[in-house]
């Protein structure tokens, strides 16, 4: 009875240390730099799109969002914003059966005063999509699931990008 359990045990630790070695983590929640901690957020959306993502990201990550510039701490200007979709290849019928999504989105990070503390930036993201135009409810769905999770990644390189941006030199 003993030496199962045993070889259970040592299974799940070398599985453990196999993973480990590989380099696989869980994602944790982005690390929030000091300039983020109060922040006031401009954007032309405000309530949609990357904007809203960024928001929820700023929140999980313990930040403070204010509605007054003055009170911040730091002001992350969403500059513009840009999603497509464009096709990839066409089947027999005609129709399109493969879509790449797109989404782009250009920010700057200023001090209360205006100051300039990190230079426009601009990050994109692309992914591709299987379109079956006899699933179309389906595949719409998917490619709304799609189009905010990519837009929840770009918020996350946001902040990754002003962490590093404002790391002491």
């Amino acid at each position: 009875m003993m030496l199962p359990k045993i070889g259970l045990v040592a299974i799940t630790v070398a599985w453990l240390a196999l993973i480990q070695a590989c380099g696989f983590h869980l994602r944790a929640a982005v690390e929030l730099p000091a300039v983020l901690e109060i922040t006031y957020l401009q954007s032309k959306e405000l309530y949609s799109g990357i904007a809203t993502e960024l928001r929820l990201e700023l929140q999980a990550a313990g930040a403070d969002l204010t509605d007054e510039r003055d009170a911040a701490t730091g002001v992350v200007m969403v500059l513009d914003e840009r999603s497509q979709r464009r096709v990839l290849s066409v089947g027999s019928a005609g129709r399109a059966s493969e879509y790449e999504l797109f989404e782009e989105v250009s920010f700057a990070l200023e001090d209360p005063q205006g100051n300039v503390l990190l230079e426009p930036q601009t990050l994109r993201m692309t992914r591709d999509l299987v379109f079956d135009d006899t699933q179309l409810l389906g595949k719409v769905g998917e490619a709304e699931v799609i189009r905010r999770q990519m837009q929840r990644d770009l918020a996350r390189q946001i902040i990754t990008r002003i962490r590093v941006g404002m790391r002491p030199r």
